[in-house]
């Protein structure tokens, strides 16, 4: 006699139980599972720090060559960057003057002219130490004596000639009368160069004789600005047609 069932001491299967579609849905959900546990587990890397040396290559591979690196970065002479160069020290000399930023001025105007001592033979920042020291005068002040002391005393043979030039294009301002003042000390005018020195002496000179006692100077020491005050002596003192005048004009008109 046959008996169906489940054999004695075993606990009846549920699976068998269940309709093979179901059975099918269930195993394709392990399945499912079973894939997104493995690929969790392989991002996982059992090495971290290698990924890390890989995701920053400044990390080096070598921990000797790493340390070696860092005793050479400590040992290697630390230079600190330059407060300006020259460049950068006359464009903020231009901004600050036509800002009329007179104090930041003085101060970039010392540290160019100490930084770049050839910096005043530049047009340019001639062009700017004259209005410079134009609004300094108007103020007055420490930072007037503090322009005007750099002029006469630290931008060598090109200080004599800031001053002439304020002299005669800031004509009876501040400025112009400090100027003529200080191209009168001994100690500026050793510093000026001969054609410097003779131009203001022609531009000092009042009368028509005191003018052309000049003349000789003005022939071998003179440039372009001694060939403008003698042309306007030839005029206003009707010495056109002097011999020594005509001489002068010829030679300094040749150079």
């Amino acid at each position: 006699m046959t008996i169906v069932g489940s054999p004695p001491g075993r606990a009846p299967d549920p699976a068998a139980s269940l309709p093979r579609p179901v059975v099918l849905c269930i195993a394709g959900a392990a399945s499912i599972v079973a894939v997104i546990v493995l690929a969790i587990a392989l991002r996982t890397s059992p090495f971290p720090d290698l990924d890390e040396a890989r995701a920053n290559p400044s990390i080096s591979k070598d921990p000797g060559a790493a340390a070696a690196s860092s005793d050479e970065d400590e040992d290697a002479p630390q230079t600190e960057a330059p407060a300006g160069n020259s460049r950068e020290l006359r464009v903020q000399l231009s901004k600050e003057v036509r800002a009329g930023k007179v104090k930041e001025a003085a101060a970039t105007l010392t540290s160019l002219v100490a930084a770049d001592p050839k910096s005043p033979e530049d047009a340019d920042v001639r062009a700017d130490i004259v209005e410079l020291a134009s609004k300094a005068a108007f103020s007055g002040g420490a930072e007037a004596d503090k322009v005007f002391d750099v002029i006469s005393a630290k931008m060598g043979t090109r200080g004599p000639d800031v001053l002439y030039a304020l002299v005669t294009s800031k004509g009876g301002s501040k400025a112009a009368d400090r100027a003529v003042e200080l191209l009168k000390q001994d100690d500026v005018r050793a510093r000026a160069t001969p054609a410097t020195r003779i131009a203001f002496d022609l531009w000092a000179a009042k009368s028509c004789p005191d003018k052309a006692a000049l003349l000789d100077r003005a022939r071998t020491e003179g440039d372009s600005r001694a060939l403008g005050w003698v042309i306007l002596m030839g005029r206003t003192c009707k010495m056109s047609k002097d011999p020594k005048l005509k001489e002068t004009l010829e030679a300094l008109k040749s150079r």
